[in-house]
């Protein structure tokens, strides 16, 4: 991935001020599209979940900007994907010309996400790519929403869409459009964003050209490049200041559901780093699983920046500068790079957020010797739950697609956040219960803190979220979910984060505990859908936490007496619950402590245990602020 100097363009330095302007109107051009589609867009998932995301590309294919609420799993991929159909048209661009694409092994993610790719011209001249990507929520296959966990062929996952033209100069190709009506389910909405990504691209477009108009066409491809420029050399800078050597993490995925007998999936990253250079080493993770969660190769390369930039918040937007600064070390037919026909379509909830979360934690160990504030404990997991069926009242179809928000992990000074997105899709948004109940036949009996399922530590984790709905009438329901058996990890001596978890009828004769791998089960009217997500990791020794702290936590039903007293050894007593009346009883505290003292925490993946490679991390404590220079 990375690139040899002497192949960049040289240019002479540009006026600092039109930089400035022209850097930032890059981004806010992609956010004006993004914007447009979560307004013009029909699922809830993209309306509300916010999953879309648009960028600018030269016009070779190398990454400009994105929009500030954009994903990194998608915009990671889009070098890919334009280059991808820049490879297939032979006869070459013309405005009004838009492609649709969705192949994950040459550009993608996995087959839910397609992709719409507009060439740029101005005057004439073709000077740039605009993409619009959006997860539909439906592209066909055996299951509704096309997560299938029983998937072991990319045949199982729906509609796989080559570069093929969307419009022709301006004009639908009717056949491209009938391709996509007759494959998915419920194609009037799926139709609806489609509209939404064409106009983003489009709108995108017409900015642009706006620019060029005012500045010239040069100096906006020279700002191009030096945005790409500007942003390697602070990546360089970053880096340089690191020590040099080899840092190492190991996460598994819970299993690879492909595999009769369902073994862990290890995902091994070295970080190496000399000089202003950094190597992202995987070539010892497992070898691909059967079953859909391994990551193709433009899905590592978006993994592995994406879980760099967590770690350098200054360093956004992401751009081709950081990409080709960063060396990436694989095996193909490997878990990271998986070949075809092997499926991915629950890539995200699994070895991407590995990835994700390997390099945060190989990052961390060289950065806690200069500037620790800037790591993190593992936070929560993406759910791909998918519901579907036929409305009771209207008998129309639908297919519904919800995620959770969870604990983000601890930092080395303070508490992880708590009902958050994934990292890795920071922008995106929970879907309001009140919006699912319009378009969908639920009830939401509960929604709410899910008390004890932080990674508890010095400093814990955020809180997991619990949502229990009702279902109307009968459906069928998928998961492709992760971590609920290696959850979260902590670090320092920090416990892991509590599991993901889904499951029916609780407390009834019918409950029912399915897992993260489950496909296709029947509702019937009336069943009870019990959806739980993860708590974020902690960091430092639990037992070293503030007992003010721990008696605040009690008091607010976050964390119950019984943790108290056993995890953080606190002793708290309770004269009337209704009128707060809660201390901290000092003396058993201090006996407590002496005693749990003894005691180590087991080691192990799981909720309540210390991650094997969680103790790797080791923070001078004279090196706990900010040293940048």
């Amino acid at each position: 991935m990375a690139k040899s100097k002497k192949n960049r363009k040289s240019l002479p330095e540009m006026d600092p001020i039109t930089f400035e302007v022209l850097r930032s109107a890059f981004r806010d051009l992609c956010s004006q599209g993004s914007a447009l589609i979560e307004r013009i867009a029909y699922a809830p998932a993209i309306t509300e979940g916010r999953d879309y995301s648009v960028s600018l590309l030269t016009s070779d294919g190398r990454l400009v900007a994105h929009g500030a609420r954009d994903h990194t799993p998608h915009f990671g991929t889009f070098e890919g994907t334009v280059q991808s159909v820049v490879e297939d048209v032979e006869e070459g661009f013309r405005p009004g010309d838009v492609y649709m694409f969705n192949n994950p092994y040459r550009g993608g993610t996995h087959t839910q996400d397609v992709r719409l790719v507009r060439p740029v011209f101005c005057k004439g001249e073709h000077i740039a790519f605009t993409i619009a990507n959006c997860h539909w929520t439906d592209v066909g296959g055996p299951v509704p929403g096309t997560f299938n966990p029983n998937a072991r062929e990319i045949h199982a996952e729906g509609l796989l869409v080559p570069t093929t033209k969307l419009f022709d100069e301006g004009k639908p190709v009717k056949s491209s459009f009938d391709l996509l009506r007759w494959n998915v389910r419920v194609p009037h909405d799926r139709m609806g964003d489609l509209a939404a990504q064409a106009r983003a691209v489009e709108v995108m477009e017409i900015r642009i050209q706006e620019y060029a108009e005012k500045y010239g066409i040069e100096t906006i491809t020279w700002a191009f490049e030096e945005s790409m420029n500007y942003s390697e050399r602070l990546f360089r800078q970053e880096v340089a200041r690191l020590p040099n050597g080899t840092y190492e993490f190991v996460d598994y995925s819970d299993m690879d559901e492909g595999h009769p007998d369902h073994p862990r999936v290890k995902i091994h990253c070295a970080l190496t780093i000399k000089g202003d250079q950094a190597t992202l080493d995987f070539t010892k993770s497992d070898p691909a699983p059967r079953g859909p969660t391994g990551l193709t190769h433009p899905g590592l390369i978006s993994a592995a920046l994406d879980g760099t930039l967590h770690c350098f918040p200054r360093l956004t937007p992401l751009n081709n500068g950081i990409i080709r600064a960063v060396e990436l070390l694989t095996v193909p037919g490997s878990t990271v790079h998986i070949l075809p026909p092997s499926p991915m379509a629950g890539y995200c909830a699994g070895t991407y957020e590995k990835v994700d979360a390997a390099v945060m934690a190989c990052w961390a160990q060289p950065l806690a010797q200069v500037d620790p504030t800037q790591i993190h404990a593992g936070t929560v997991n993406l759910e791909n739950c998918v519901c579907g069926g036929s409305h009771p009242k209207s008998g129309n179809r639908f297919v519904s697609y919800n995620w959770m928000e969870g604990g983000q992990g601890a930092r080395v000074d303070r508490d992880g956040p708590s009902y958050m997105m994934m990292m890795f899709a920071g922008g995106a948004c929970n879907q309001p219960v009140e919006v699912l109940e319009r378009w969908f036949p639920y009830t939401y009996l509960k929604a709410e803190i899910l008390p004890d399922s932080c990674g508890h530590g010095k400093f814990r984790g955020g809180f997991g979220f619990q949502r229990h709905y009702r279902l109307w009438g009968d459906g069928i329901i998928t998961i492709h979910g992760d971590r609920e058996e290696v959850t979260p990890y902590g670090l320092a001596g920090g416990l892991n984060g509590g599991p993901n978890s889904l499951s029916l009828n609780e407390g009834t004769k019918r409950e029912r505990h399915l897992g993260m791998h489950a496909t296709g089960v029947h509702l019937r009217p009336g069943d009870v859908i019990n959806f739980r997500s993860n708590g974020g990791g902690g960091y430092g020794d639990p037992r070293k936490r503030d007992p003010k702290l721990v008696l605040q936590d009690v008091m607010n039903e976050m964390i119950s007496l019984e943790v108290a007293r056993d995890v953080y050894g606190v002793v708290i007593r309770v004269g009337d619950p209704e009128a707060l009346e809660y201390e901290v009883d000092k003396k058993a505290t201090r006996a407590r402590r002496k005693k749990l003292a003894k005691k180590k925490f087991p080691v192990g993946h799981g909720p309540g245990q210390v991650h094997p490679y969680g103790g790797k991390l080791k923070v001078k404590a004279d090196k706990t602020k900010n040293k940048r220079t």
